[in-house]
């Protein structure tokens, strides 16, 4: 089954990292990648640019798509990032969840239904 981890954590706190926070944080994931990989798991990550840089599309009260600048969630955390892994078990992906930058975000991990 296919798993997403999916990374919440503060944009601000990110854009405020310091070289060497930074580094660290990528060290771990590429860690985290290299055993996904070395598994045959992993399947597919990416990390989101800023919210501040984001449209969002929704419906008017007539259903016509429409198009504003935002999100605009009332949150302290927003959805940084995220990876796809293939597992046998939602425990066997939290173990990859584990080894993710945890100590000022959080990791969901969730079944994925379908993928086109």
């Amino acid at each position: 089954m296919k798993y997403a981890l999916l990374i919440y954590g503060s944009e601000q706190f990110v854009s405020e990292m310091s070289d060497e926070e930074g580094k660290k944080m990528l060290e771990m994931h590429l860690s985290t990648r290299g055993k996904m990989e070395a598994s045959g798991e992993f399947v597919g990550s990416a990390r989101l640019e800023p919210t501040h840089d984001a449209i969002t599309v929704s419906a008017d009260e007539d259903g016509y798509p429409l198009v504003t600048d935002g999100p605009f969630a009332e949150t302290k955390e927003q959805f940084l990032g995220y990876y796809v892994v293939e597992c046998e078990t939602i425990e066997k992906a939290a173990e990859y969840a584990k080894g993710l930058p945890l100590k000022n975000h959080k990791v969901e991990v969730r079944p994925i239904g379908w993928c086109l």
